[in-house]
């Protein structure tokens, strides 16, 4: 269906494109950092460019700036659903982006792990203490749902919060902590020694045995295994007698404290900023602790940057949202002003086609999302991908989402808008067995596997680069 695509180091109109005719699985293509923009003149095969591209003046006139000064920082934040939590797309999107632009760090992270989820790859989150979370999804005017589209919250007052980064590319220099109302609840610290992190404390009972009992039944009984009786009480075999006494090691939900001397409390950036922590040298770990005097620690997103110039695409997905959920969530627009995006990516839609949205209240979500953006970021450039196609109940045909996809291109110049048209990049649902039999797609016939969504990636960042391509021949000119 694709072509496979090498980009070289010549300069594409003057030659004729070529390439053995490919499966989307086998498109792909090399980027190379400070290639000619005329390289990026011509898409894939069966690639769409943008509509509207006028939409996106103010993102691409930051982006020039950083290709030709090799100065500041340009920011992409992509907003989505379940396809923008797995990570895949906007993290293929960002290491191509990066690789041209420069990379100036990960970005916005969240720690989903922590909220029983899935998150992104690279980077790990672990904690001492369990933590309470909801989805924007289910979420009431009292839950602190924020920029992540999640909440993560408790009372304990005595925790710690380790991060690490897995991939050295994303080791990072600055800090950022984003909390409900910018309140001051988390310090920054590195462990001075070891620390291992229990999320619950052992609570040793003493058991009588009694006649017929066997190791297994009383194991079953406190919800232990057999191997952990015999370990607390040093058996070598699994006899027991009647009347002895037996140590039962059971877990709780008390979690065990934290001792606070393992750690060195580290400076914010500034005295009158308690959000901002900032490194000379790249750092892959670092913890956060609670302050004292707060009721609830609240924790929304963690931002990691590095010094240098270059690009950043934040990621944030949450699995099963609508336009309707992040437009009941406040926090959410205020905490987006934090991130500064130059341009936001919109990947939402699915969730609404199967729930047989009726395209006029669809269109009605869309627009109020489209209003409170525009009113927390006045200057933000907007660029909605519409929904990939997908098949209900494994056999139909989702002409919801096709119905979507034609009614969004409609709103282009009316809210200034920028459109990548993903239904039919993709082949629209007539391809979507194809895309499945070549392993793009998950067996839900809704979900993308991890080579899809990567290549939904690269096919995206073809497109902005095209859109890159014609917006500086136009200043040129």
């Amino acid at each position: 269906m694709f072509q496979k695509i090498k980009i070289s180091l010549f300069i594409l109109w003057f030659i004729p494109m070529v390439g053995i005719a490919q499966t989307m699985a086998d498109a792909s293509y090399d980027l190379e950092k400070r290639m000619p923009l005329e390289e990026w003149s011509i898409l894939s095969e069966n690639n769409l460019p943008i509509h509207n591209i006028d939409a996106l003046y103010n993102f691409l006139e930051q982006l020039q700036h950083l290709y030709t000064k090799k100065t500041g920082k340009v920011r992409i934040a992509h907003i989505g659903d379940s396809h923008i939590q797995a990570g895949f797309f906007p993290s293929k999107s960002r290491k191509d982006l990066q690789r041209i632009f420069g990379n100036a760090g990960l970005g916005f992270t969240f720690p989903h792990r922590l909220a029983k989820t899935n998150g992104i790859m690279g980077l790990k989150y672990s904690s001492s203490i369990p933590w309470e979370s909801k989805r924007n999804i289910f979420a009431t005017d009292v839950d602190p749902v924020g920029l992540s589209g999640f909440s993560l919250h408790t009372k304990h007052n005595d925790f710690a919060i380790a991060l690490n980064i897995e991939e050295e590319e994303y080791a990072f220099n600055s800090l950022r902590i984003i909390t409900p109302n910018r309140s001051p609840m988390f310090s920054v610290a590195k462990a001075i020694r070891n620390v291992e992190l229990k999320n619950h404390s052992t609570q040793r009972i003493t058991h009588t045995i009694k006649s017929g009992e066997a190791l297994s039944i009383i194991a079953r009984k406190y919800g232990v295994t057999i191997n952990q009786i015999k370990q607390a009480n040093n058996l070598r075999s699994d006899v027991i007698r009647a009347g002895g006494k037996l140590i039962i090691p059971i877990k709780t939900d008390k979690p065990e404290a934290v001792d606070r001397s393992a750690f060195e409390i580290l400076p914010f950036k500034d005295s009158n900023d308690d959000f901002v922590y900032h490194s000379s040298s790249l750092q892959k770990s670092i913890w956060l602790l609670p302050n004292e005097d707060t009721a609830t620690y609240a924790l929304n997103g963690v931002v990691l940057e590095r010094d240098n110039p270059g690009l950043i695409y934040d990621g944030i997905g949450v699995n099963g949202a609508r336009f309707k959920d992040y437009n009941k969530t406040k926090l959410f627009f205020e905490q987006l002003q934090e991130l500064h995006p130059d341009l936001l990516v919109v990947s939402l839609g699915t969730n609404e086609s199967f729930d047989e949205l009726d395209k006029d209240t669809y269109i009605s979500d869309l627009k109020l999302f489209i209003k409170n953006i525009k009113h927390a970021l006045p200057e933000t450039s907007l660029l909605f991908t519409t929904p990939p196609p997908s098949l209900v109940k494994r056999s139909t045909p989702n002409m919801y989402a096709e119905e979507y996809a034609e009614e969004i291109k409609k709103l282009v110049e009316d809210e200034n808008i920028a459109v990548w048209d993903l239904y039919n990049v993709l082949g629209g649902n007539k391809n979507i067995k194809k895309n499945y039999n070549d392993g793009l797609v998950a067996r839900d016939y809704i979900h993308y596997t991890k080579e899809g969504y990567e290549l939904t990636g690269t096919l995206f960042t073809e497109a902005l680069l095209q859109a890159f391509f014609h917006y500086s021949i136009n200043q040129r000119n």
